[in-house]
């Protein structure tokens, strides 16, 4: 009796040894998912002294309905003794093989994932005499996908420039893009007709991708964009060239500058503003503003940029020594900053309470 157990306990022992062979430890993030290729990260370890021919097999299951959403199958290949890094580029092209109606959406092999939670089964199997079998389950979450979100201009707003600076927010989460650029478009919306059917339909007044900045500025050698008109624009962002995702569609129009819009105090003398304005003044042989000082500082930085210009480049910069309460500044321009008329530029100061005040204004000669 003692002998069969003794040999029952060897059989378990010789078994279990056998079993362990290869190990898999899965490096799948449980949460953030997106692209097919990230279910494949894991780490296999084979402590058998020899190479052993293995495949992976991976079933994708719908934890809602517990039905398979995608299969995928790797190509043999060998697993030399000890551990080894897995990822998708290591396997070569995997076989998949797409059920229910979640899956429908995207069969790319590199592309993206369906909505949803889902538990990811892996099998790995060695082409040996003992056909050794390893199985492993991990539960993850594939969240929706963030498109590029727009931020100037403002949706259905007026800008006072025919060349505005275009920005955005990039989409998320980016750790799925190898290679991320944008495409701007920019139509005009004819009388009469929608925004998302002037985007598909009309002959885009600006159309340039691979911009790898979250902004474009509209340069003076691009089409002219006319006061009175109505212009649709999105972003597309863009993953080694190949569209990923799209914004939303956003409207603007092209106005004549206000100049009535800025408070005069004394003579020539603008109110600053507190953040942005719109209004936009006009300066000629010296800009000259109002400020009241209600931090007391002796002394404020100050800058002009150019909002017209590629880059908005600072042109010229320097300090203004304040006094208590209301200022009337008057700041001669530099002649070598090259300030050109009709266009416009941001006249800007910074506070010791980290205030920011500006006024926009265009030059002219006197």
């Amino acid at each position: 009796m003692n002998k069969q157990r003794f040999l029952f306990s060897l059989l378990i022992l010789v078994t279990m040894t056998s079993r362990a062979q290869i190990t898999m430890t899965l490096q799948v993030p449980p949460v953030g998912v997106l692209v097919k290729n990230q279910l494949w990260n894991m780490v296999l370890v084979n402590t058998d002294s020899r190479r052993l021919p293995v495949v992976i097999t991976l079933v994708l299951l719908d934890q809602k309905t517990n039905q398979p959403v995608l299969t995928g199958t790797t190509l043999p290949f060998m697993l030399d003794h000890g551990a080894k890094q897995i990822q998708a580029k290591d396997l070569g092209p995997i076989q998949y093989t797409y059920d229910g109606p979640a899956a429908l959406g995207n069969r790319d092999p590199n592309g993206l994932l369906p909505v949803g939670n889902y538990q990811a089964c892996y099998t790995v199997v060695a082409n040996t005499k003992s056909s050794l079998r390893v199985e492993n389950c991990i539960q993850l979450a594939v969240d929706p996908m963030s498109p590029p979100l727009l931020n100037t201009p403002a949706d259905e707003g007026k800008i006072y420039t025919p060349n505005p600076q275009f920005t955005w927010l990039p989409p998320t989460p980016a750790g799925i893009f190898s290679d991320l650029s944008y495409a701007l478009v920019l139509v005009e919306v004819l009388p009469g007709q929608g925004k998302a059917d002037a985007v598909e339909q009309n002959i885009p007044v600006y159309s340039g991708g691979l911009i790898r900045n979250l902004y474009l500025n509209y340069a003076s050698s691009y089409a002219s964009l006319d006061t009175g008109r109505l212009y649709a624009w999105r972003i597309v962002a863009m993953n080694a060239g190949l569209p990923a995702a799209m914004s939303e569609i956003w409207t603007f129009h092209v106005v004549t500058p206000p100049l009535t819009g800025v408070s005069k105090l004394i003579g020539t003398y603008f109110d600053l503003k507190r953040g942005l304005d719109p209004s936009v003044a006009s300066a000629t042989g010296s800009l000259q503003v109002s400020y009241d000082n209600v931090p007391a500082d002796t002394v404020i930085h100050y800058t002009i940029t150019g909002l017209d210009d590629p880059g908005n480049p600072i042109m010229q910069e320097g300090q203004l020594p304040l006094k208590r309460g209301r200022n009337m500044l008057d700041v001669a321009f530099s002649r070598s900053a090259g300030y050109a008329g009709k266009k416009v530029y941001l006249f800007q100061v910074v506070n010791s309470r980290k205030e920011t005040w500006t006024l926009k204004f265009t030059w002219s000669a006197k």
